[in-house]
């Protein structure tokens, strides 16, 4: 896989409440991830390339377009899932919700880069 898209992954394994930054498939599959130890990647990724597609038919359904970003806050964290082609979703999961301004700026500070790491695969 792409060590440059791995790098960007490690920033944002940075924040300290993240606990998997990860870039997955429309599809589900697992295309680049760094995670906690326990953290089951591919499993998480597959169910939330369903809530992008849940995300997506509800923008339709209510005439407001495509999914920009899907943030899914949770008693102990959030889920952050934000397309970054029309194959792959940039996947964030933190144990936190007090970061959730800085991962909204880290994801569209290095989106561009994102794209550009995924063309070279």
């Amino acid at each position: 896989m792409s060590s440059e898209l791995k790098d960007l992954l490690t920033r944002f394994r940075m924040v300290e409440s993240v606990e998997a930054a990860a870039v997955v498939a429309t599809d589900g599959l697992l295309i680049e991830s760094i995670a906690r130890p326990g953290v089951d990647i591919d499993a998480i990724g597959a169910v939330a390339s369903n809530g992008l597609a849940m995300a997506d038919a509800l923008g339709r359904e209510v005439a407001k377009g495509g999914t920009v970003q899907a943030v899914l806050e949770y008693e102990d964290g959030l889920v952050i899932i934000e397309p970054i082609s029309s194959d792959a979703m940039l996947l964030l999961l933190t144990n936190s919700r007090d970061d959730l301004g800085l991962l909204r700026f880290l994801a569209a500070k290095h989106r561009d880069e994102m794209i550009d790491a995924l063309s070279a695969i």
